[in-house]
């Protein structure tokens, strides 16, 4: 929907005053019921705890506080579900609606689909292993080896299995934060007055917008997230700080066809390569990672020595299995008894006794045992 400008002068009703009218008062009670009046109250709290939001235009406060409550969740401060926060556009204070990283873990866990889901900091040394194509992840606390953080990690695990991490360093989180947040060098600013909460929510934010199951609820939390609402039915908002599509900000290519992705892969195809093992390892990952194969390919091109060094495992172990199922000589009677359990060099398999005798494990074989 259209964004219409911000009105240039704040309204001559205060807060306290807008929450007082009938009309507010109704629309809150619509989406709160007998809670209403305790999540107005906390609305006023937040307002006279923050100077800068009380010169805010009222009705974006109140507007931002819909949102909230539409989404049920409490704008105090010290529970990081959401806030309220100051800005100001050309000189004018308004108001911002802000999800806080617990407000995702709340929505996210409220729709059922979810059976774990949480972000947190990562200490050096605590990452002991990363695979950025298969999306496995496995940390170890116990190896922490100082205090110093490396960067922050978010994951989550549906109820049908599916699980999904996604980990950022701190440059990376830092470079994400200067790219959409235009406020992010302003000492009041949230970035600059708590960096952890915020990077926190950018990765579980993030990784909720690309693999997530998406309720409505939480479609309307990563649309709201950030935005400046004009309207006490969310109908009309505007991002003030930020373009409003970081959420889609890692998605692999999201900058170039799907024509231009395959070009830049092919050219870094090996000489040699099977095109049939190279287009069924494709599949293969992208099935894994619940992606398709472009964005396989995109990830290759971002780091091609690692995708091929991955293929080329998956090759050993594909020769490796072939040779495993190796079928008998062809001078083993099968008109004789076979062994009652599989060889052990050859699972697959099971040999005669007299073929068993010749072989290097004569006299204990487990085949026939």
């Amino acid at each position: 929907m259209a964004a219409q400008n911000l009105p240039a002068t704040q309204e001559r009703t205060d807060v306290s005053g807008l929450l007082s009218s009938e009309s507010v008062k109704k629309r809150f009670e619509q989406v709160l019921g007998k809670k209403a009046a305790g999540f107005m109250s906390s609305v006023i709290s937040a307002v006279n705890a923050n100077n800068e939001l009380k010169k805010a235009a009222p009705m974006t406060v109140i507007a931002a506080a819909a949102v909230a409550a539409s989404l049920d969740l409490p704008i105090n401060p010290s529970l990081g579900f959401a806030h309220i926060v100051p800005y100001r556009k050309d000189g004018i204070p308004i108001a911002q609606f802000q999800m806080g990283w617990r407000g995702y873990v709340q929505l996210g866990m409220r729709s059922g689909q979810y059976k774990t889901m949480n972000a947190c900091v990562v200490y050096e040394g605590e990452l002991v292993e990363s695979n950025r194509f298969t999306g496995e992840m496995y940390f170890d606390e116990n190896k922490r080896t100082s205090d110093k953080v490396i960067g922050y990690v978010a994951f989550f695990k549906l109820v049908n299995g599916f699980e999904k991490y996604l980990y950022m360093t701190v440059d990376q989180v830092t470079a994400h934060g200067k790219r959409y947040s235009k406020s992010f060098d302003n000492k009041n600013g949230k970035w600059q007055t708590d960096f952890e909460a915020m990077a926190l929510k950018t990765v579980l934010k993030l990784l909720l917008s690309k693999f997530g199951i998406l309720s409505i609820e939480m479609q309307n939390a990563v649309v709201y997230d950030q935005a400046a609402i004009k309207t006490i039915d969310g109908a009309s908002y505007e991002y003030i700080d930020g373009t409003g599509d970081d959420a889609a900000a890692i998605d692999v290519g999201a900058e170039k066809t799907p024509e231009q992705i395959s070009a830049e892969f092919d050219a870094t195809i090996p000489a040699g390569t099977d095109p049939a093992a190279l287009s069924e390892f494709i599949e293969a990952t992208a099935k894994r990672n619940n992606a398709t194969g472009e964005a396989v390919k995109a990830e290759a091109v971002m780091d091609p020595a690692a995708f091929w060094k991955i293929f080329a495992a998956y090759l050993r172990t594909k020769k490796g299995k072939k040779e495993n199922k190796k079928e008998a000589p062809a001078d083993v009677k099968t008109s004789e008894a076979l062994a009652p359990n599989p060889c052990p060099n050859n699972p697959d398999t099971t040999y005669t006794k007299a073929y068993c005798d010749a072989c290097a494990k004569r006299g204990g074989c487990p085949a026939w045992n």
